[in-house]
């Protein structure tokens, strides 16, 4: 730029590597002269080179002095990261302080973020393989570095591309863990739950889809709409999402009866439907173990989930997939990933052929009952009984005109709510 040749010495290195040099060079030269900014290859070799190289590529004018670089261990960002937070959740909290182990565990005791290359990051995803991690879980601490190495950037922490950039965070759904929880079942455990609290708490997680223990401990007085037979049910875990706070549900029958037992027992001024087992240190999952094999049924993977994943399926058979997916709280993508199972009622249903019964009831019955049908419309089963068939088809038939008459609104003799 100053009209003379100048010279940069790279020092001991293979001819490979200075020719490699030598085009980054010329393409800083040209780009000085001409005011054209640096292609994309250049600029990311120029921000990993080293700070000797890059002192003496600044003498010759091509490039301004590298400021000096600030650094911070990645232990320290995190603390950081969390007192600017202090209505962080529990949960959301505890997971962060694992994935702060895991850094200093596998990447050495709070070390320099800008130390860390792609290659650390892949070491790491390898060690925690090799330690048995499962697979959402440390898929979980790496989406969490990757977000870390990303606040280190915007601060000015850390300078070139994030190491945790190329590597999968999205953990594959393990289908053999996705189960669908029959009614049979469930109402088995129902029946064997110690008192009115559990049933409901059971009852919502099966039949409402909530999830447990956030949407059910969070559920108040002032959520049940009975005479709407409705129930707004409040989200903690989607309540930082705009119109996420909350979500509402019909008041299914199979949960009306549970309500109304906890509803008899409650004590007056307190707002939670739930309030026996609201203290931190109790664990629902593990009481609920003890209910599933005093019920006799064998327990099933991820408890709690699948509970809600086998409401799911069980409404997407009556209803568009959008409005299920409007009162279970979560996106299509995630029910078809996630929560929609195939149970053998969907075969014996598709192939047309009889059922088998346990304890007088059909597969059908236990796993996928629907919500009951207005008489006439069409979507009634067939009976293996031709001249019943017959004969309750004309029935319905006749039934399908009458006219319903509209209730006064004091309802029926005697007065009732």
């Amino acid at each position: 730029a100053q009209g003379m040749r100048r010279t940069i010495r790279l020092g001991k290195c293979s001819e490979k590597s200075a020719i490699s040099v030598r085009i980054h060079i010329e393409e800083l030269a040209n780009s000085r002269s001409s005011g054209q900014p640096l292609d994309s290859q250049t600029a990311a070799w120029l921000s990993s080179i080293g700070d000797t190289l890059h002192k003496r590529i600044a003498a010759t004018g091509l490039v301004e002095e590298r400021k000096q670089r600030k650094t911070i261990g990645a232990s320290d960002l995190i603390d950081l990261w969390i007192a600017e937070r202090p209505n962080i959740k529990p949960f959301s909290l505890a997971g962060v302080k694992r994935t702060q182990v895991m850094i200093n565990k596998f990447l050495g005791n709070n070390p320099d973020m800008q130390s860390i290359t792609h290659t650390h990051a892949v070491a790491m995803q390898n060690a925690m393989i090799k330690h048995g991690y499962a697979e959402g879980n440390f898929r979980r601490h790496l989406g969490r570095c990757r977000q870390f190495w990303r606040e280190a950037t915007r601060r000015g922490y850390f300078i070139g591309e994030n190491p945790f950039a190329g590597i999968s965070i999205t953990a594959k759904p393990d289908k053999d863990r996705q189960v669908f929880v029959s009614r049979g079942v469930i109402d088995r455990c129902i029946a064997a739950a110690p008192d009115a609290q559990w049933r409901l708490i059971i009852a919502l997680s099966r039949y409402g889809g909530l999830r447990c223990p956030s949407e059910t401990l969070a559920l108040t007085w002032d959520c049940i709409d009975w005479e709407h037979n409705r129930i707004r049910v409040p989200s903690p875990k989607t309540e930082h999402h705009a119109g996420k706070d909350c979500r509402i549900i019909p008041m299914f029958p199979e949960l009306k009866q549970p309500l109304l037992d906890v509803f008899e027992q409650a004590e007056e001024n307190v707002p939670w439907v739930i309030t026996r087992y609201r203290h931190a240190s109790v664990n629902l999952r593990t009481t609920f173990l003890k209910i599933i094999q005093r019920a006799g049924v064998q327990p099933w993977a991820k408890l709690f989930h699948n509970l809600r994943a086998s409401r799911q399926t069980e409404l997407a058979e009556s209803y568009p997939l959008h409005v299920v997916c409007q009162w279970i709280g979560n996106a299509q993508a995630i029910a078809m990933e996630h929560y929609l199972t195939v149970n053998d009622a969907h075969f014996w249903k598709a192939v047309g052929q009889p059922l088998p019964t346990v304890n007088g009831q059909s597969a059908l019955q236990n796993a996928l009952q629907y919500t009951p049908e207005m008489p006439g419309n069409g979507k009634k089963a067939e009976s293996d009984n031709k001249q019943n068939h017959q004969y309750l088809q004309g029935f319905t038939d006749s039934c399908s005109n009458v006219h319903i008459g509209i209730l006064h609104q004091l309802g029926l003799e005697p007065r009732t709510r």
